[in-house]
């Protein structure tokens, strides 16, 4: 059975120890940064994302557990306001992969969203991840932009 767990202050500041450094090298990679650079724009943007850590306001942030085990993470946020919300990151743990989870928790979030007054969701990804992809559209969502680079 799969749950959803509101993450505590330690678990937390686990949770940005285990996803600062995949989210560093991917804003390195796709925007061509050096890691110095990239680590200071994640880590300004988790402070103005997350001032009070997890219990800033309209920011969600969950253990995915299956069986009372960790198989993932899930952070999104409800803007009440504009009635939309924003999927910042969700991650499945790999031996926990092709089991339905990250599907599950896609519907957990679109779920909550809806119960906080959201109209509609929305969420990044970058064009490399051809799974994520593939699966977002499976489960209905549609390009709202496309952001592209070359390099020189």
């Amino acid at each position: 059975m799969i749950t959803f767990e509101r993450m505590d202050n330690k678990q937390f500041k686990d949770y940005l120890k285990f996803m600062l450094p995949d989210y560093i090298r991917d804003t390195a990679e796709h925007y061509k940064l050096d890691q110095e650079l990239a680590t200071e724009k994640a880590e300004k943007q988790m402070e103005q994302l997350l001032p009070d850590e997890e219990k800033t306001e309209g920011q969600h942030l969950f253990h995915i557990k299956e069986d009372q085990e960790l198989a993932g993470y899930l952070w999104f946020h409800v803007s009440k306001e504009e009635k939309k919300a924003f999927l910042y990151h969700i991650f499945v743990l790999d031996e926990f992969r092709k089991r339905g989870i990250a599907q599950t928790a896609l519907r957990f979030f679109e779920n909550e969203s809806k119960d906080e007054g959201a109209d509609y969701v929305g969420l990044h990804v970058f064009g490399s991840n051809e799974n994520a992809i593939a699966l977002y559209t499976k489960l209905g969502y549609k390009q709202a932009s496309i952001s592209m680079n070359k390099v020189l």
